[in-house]
């Protein structure tokens, strides 16, 4: 439970980044994923899923605005539960690669309610502040930006805590009907997102001006591929 305690507050403080602080994409599933999978002890499922869910919200990329759904929310609930369950059950790691894929789906809605609560503070926050300035209280910036930022993380830790233990419960009341085959669920959802990922991603080179990092892109992941398997 520590582990979880501790994935959910970097998840919280990646989650800063998503419009709040830094805008260096560290929100995104391709990079939060593999943070989350190295300090929760399972790299390889934090690159997996970080990778597959990042092309599920590929068409939703604007940075320092919200995104309905939230995707990159859902995508580090996604990541925290996949990492405990996985750790819970490794027989049923590929069925529940697929599960995490749903579930980060579903929860980006979850994540977009968060968004609006911490929303709904900040307003309250603000009039309070406003009220204050009136009054001629003097008010220290720094401080201002502190709890605005403490309040944003806080909210979010809450919901990935909560989210991660009442999905872990849920889990474990169909425990006894799970059979090792569904595990064959999680390689046919790979292809198929791959796939759909691949077709959204073709539809990029619309744009001219980024034609080129996208061919970049491509013949690095080429050369690694290619590399990996020789």
């Amino acid at each position: 439970m520590e582990s979880v305690i501790l994935l959910c507050a970097v998840a919280a403080i990646l989650m800063l980044d998503n419009a709040a602080a830094f805008q260096m994409l560290l929100a995104q599933p391709i990079f939060a994923g593999p943070i989350l999978g190295y300090l929760g002890g399972n790299l390889e499922l934090g690159f997996e899923l970080g990778f597959l869910l990042q092309l599920i919200w590929l068409s939703s990329m604007p940075v320092g605005a919200a995104i309905v759904p939230e995707g990159n929310f859902g995508s580090m609930a996604a990541t925290i539960l996949g990492i405990f369950l996985t750790r819970m059950h490794p027989q049923y790691s590929e069925f529940i690669v697929f599960l995490m894929i749903v579930y980060g789906i579903l929860s980006s809605f979850i994540g977009t309610r968060a968004i609006h609560l911490i929303r709904k503070g900040n307003e309250i926050y603000l009039t309070w502040l406003n009220n204050k300035l009136n009054q001629g209280v003097i008010i220290s910036l720094g401080r201002v930006i502190f709890f605005s930022l403490l309040f944003n993380a806080l909210v979010v830790f809450i919901f990935f805590i909560v989210l991660t233990i009442l999905m872990a419960k849920f889990f474990e009341l169909f425990q006894g009907v799970l059979i090792a085959d569904l595990n064959k669920i999680g390689v046919y959802s790979r292809i198929a997102i791959l796939g759909s990922g691949i077709g959204m991603t073709a539809t990029l080179f619309k744009e001219k001006k980024w034609q080129a990092w996208y061919v970049v892109g491509l013949l690095i992941g080429g050369v690694t591929v290619f590399y990996e398997i020789l």
